[in-house]
């Protein structure tokens, strides 16, 4: 489980809320908020202090993810969708992560299956989402959920708070259009592993 959640959920079950976490640490409320969506990660002191306070432990401590660039990073699954995809584990160097400004604690894998966007991503390709990337940047690819489906498309910003739904396979799936509001996206594709 990431810091974020761990933190999160060690938080609520201690019944404490960021402010008064905040005040028994010593830390604003700002930034336990920013801790918990994982925009930040805390220093190697700072966690060991909330840690104790909150009684809990990390499956991966701090010092480990900082102190080496050459150390392999496991990226965790995708849970929540089907089993194809939750069932899957991507390993990545900590300094690709660093190279692209990626946070480790926003990041989590899929698989891909289907051939929708072929080529660019194909049928059992591991790639990699950053979930803190939900606004849609013109020409970027996403995954979401539409009702029960999880897809993967290249998405595009319409008016009227419309969005485009780009395959790169249109040949054979052509562009579709729906409601911004009727898909919820869980984040950007921002890496892909897999033969070609």
């Amino acid at each position: 489980m990431k810091f974020a959640n761990q933190l999160k959920a060690a938080r609520l079950a201690a019944g404490l809320s960021q402010k008064e976490l905040a005040q028994k640490t010593n830390i604003t409320p700002s930034l336990i908020s920013r801790y918990e969506l994982g925009k930040i990660t805390p220093r190697l002191e700072t966690v060991n202090k909330i840690m104790k306070i909150l009684n809990f432990q990390q499956t991966v401590t701090t010092s480990q993810i900082n102190s080496n660039d050459d150390a392999f990073i496991n990226i965790p699954p995708l849970v929540n969708q089907s089993s194809t995809l939750w069932n899957t584990q991507l390993s990545i160097l900590k300094a690709e992560l660093n190279l692209h400004n990626l946070q480790i604690d926003n990041l989590v894998c899929a698989t891909m299956s289907g051939n929708s966007m072929q080529n660019l991503l194909n049928d059992g390709d591991k790639f990699i989402i950053d979930i803190s990337k939900k606004n849609p940047v013109d020409g970027n690819i996403y995954a979401f959920n539409q009702g029960e489906l999880f897809r993967i498309k290249i998405l595009q910003n319409l008016p009227n708070q419309q969005i485009r739904m780009k395959s790169y396979n249109n040949y054979e799936y052509p562009d579709e259009t729906a409601a911004l509001s009727d898909i919820e996206i869980i984040g950007q594709i921002v890496y892909k592993a897999g033969f070609l």
